[in-house]
Order: C-alpha cells, then structure tokens, then sequence
C-alpha cells in the first residue's frame, strides 16, 4: 500500500490521508503567496499580506516535508543551489 492510498482521519476529510491533505494545503499557500506578490505588482500594496502569506507557505513546506518524509537539510541544499544560479543569471544577489 502506498501512501496515495493509505486512508487516515484528518479533521474534516475522513478519507483525505495527512500526506495529500499536506499537499493540497501546500498548493492553497503557494497560490496565496502568487495572488499577494501580483497584488503588489499590479495595485501597490504594502509586503504585510505578502509577509504572512510567505510564512502559512514555509510552514507549510515544513509540513510537508515532515509527512512526506523529505529531509530538511536536501531542500536546504537545493535553495543554496538555486541562490547560486541566481547570482549566476539574475541580478537578484
């Protein structure tokens, strides 16, 4: 049996095992974080949305990481990887 169909109880969603409701709670934050930063974009807002939604996302990837069991220290790998290309082919860094 694989965890796509291994069947726990969460809250509200008896047959929603905690893996996939990570996931779907995952997918909600990294769409509020892209609703907040076009906000800013198109009307000018202020970062305070934008700050909140940013930390519902890294609990989230925390979250999700755990339940799926992802190590910690490989996503950190793969950040210090991209912010290398950053420095590479943007002017971000």
């Amino acid at each position: 049996m694989t965890w796509q169909t291994d069947i726990l109880r969460v809250k509200g969603q008896p047959n929603l095992c905690k893996k996939q409701e990570a996931l779907i709670i995952l997918m909600e934050e990294c769409g509020e974080v892209i609703q907040e930063a076009s906000k800013i974009l198109r009307f000018g807002n202020d970062t305070r949305n934008l700050t909140k939604e940013l930390g519902d996302l890294q609990c989230m990837i925390n979250q999700t990481a755990t339940h799926l069991e992802i190590d910690l220290v490989q996503i950190g790998i793969h950040a210090n990887v991209k912010r290398d290309r950053l420095k590479k082919y943007s002017n971000l860094l």
